[in-house]
């Protein structure tokens, strides 16, 4: 996984991850009494700061960034030896990386997800205005990091390439009224 992303983000405004309400859904949704939860491109300020988990369950934050109160830096330091995650999840994080970096993500997390486990991806909709303006904004205001378009379709196509089998989109999990909008995917196996 690429340095240079995730963490203090100017655009995080419509994460999931910003809006306790939200953050109280996914936790109900996908993290039971003991269970185990992978924030790839997280922060100590993000969820990990909204969330209240049920009794004995675990965050873990992957983000290379330094000082951001990352765990690991990489999912790969995670050995396989450890017990399996419930969710992985990754908000605002695949439009700062290749294709192939993400599909690499994708694959390691799944490693490290129990069958029937969850992946979150949420990450802003590239499609129609909100995501073009978004998109043309970055460029504008942000020019010395570069970004990548995935669309829902490729999202959903890299997921599925890494050995997750079904798919469920997630609109609910989306802040209201915020721009740019996010497309949110549940992954499983």
């Amino acid at each position: 996984m690429g340095s240079n992303f995730g963490g203090g983000a100017v655009f995080n405004g419509a994460s999931p991850s910003s809006h306790p309400q939200i953050v109280a859904r996914i936790v109900r949704d996908y993290v039971p009494a003991g269970g185990r939860v992978m924030d790839i491109g997280g922060t100590a300020h993000g969820f990990k700061a909204q969330a209240v988990l049920p009794a004995g369950a675990r965050l873990v934050i992957v983000n290379p960034e330094p000082g951001v109160g990352a765990d690991v830096a990489d999912t790969s330091h995670i050995p396989l030896t450890e017990p399996p995650f419930d969710l992985a999840m990754l908000f605002g994080v695949i439009l700062q990386l290749p294709k192939e970096i993400v599909r690499e993500i994708f694959s390691l997390a799944r490693q490290r997800l129990r069958a029937g486990g969850t992946m979150l991806v949420a990450d802003p909709d590239p499609t129609g205005v909100a995501g073009t303006i978004d998109r043309y904004s970055k460029a504008i205001f942000t020019p010395h990091k570069k970004f990548f378009v995935h669309t829902p379709a490729e999202t959903r196509q890299m997921l599925a390439d890494a050995g997750f089998t079904r798919f469920t989109d997630r609109p609910d999990l989306r802040p209201a009224f915020r721009q740019p909008p996010y497309y949110i995917l549940a992954a499983s196996f």
